[in-house]
């Protein structure tokens, strides 16, 4: 919620050109999370930037999530979707998250 005079932090929108590249940006954070919105047919990332700005990395009509994860082979950089944790030594499981609404404009 932004209080009257409270400055919005400025966003950065930036298109990548395949899920591929999203995939591999989320499985590469702290915390490996991606969002998807059924409404937009679009997969996103919010990760925050300089003086308090946010970037908003998105791709654009990715296939809808077939799991609740996406694993990620890291010596390969492919992927699969899959509904449990994978338990392979190399791989990284993102959660997807399936997002209803959110503030940040058009994607």
């Amino acid at each position: 919620m932004n209080v009257a005079g409270e400055a919005r932090p400025t966003v950065v929108k930036m298109l990548l050109e395949s899920l591929t590249d999203i995939v591999l940006l989320a499985s590469s954070l702290p915390i490996p999370v991606l969002n998807y919105s059924e409404a937009e047919k679009t997969y996103f990332l919010v990760t925050s930037g300089l003086a308090g700005s946010l970037i908003v990395y998105f791709v654009r009509g990715a296939e809808p999530p077939k799991g609740r994860y996406i694993h990620v082979d890291k010596i390969s950089g492919r992927h699969s979707f899959g509904n449990e944790l994978s338990l392979e030594p190399n791989h990284v499981s993102v959660l997807i998250l399936r997002v209803k609404e959110h503030g940040l404009g058009p994607l």
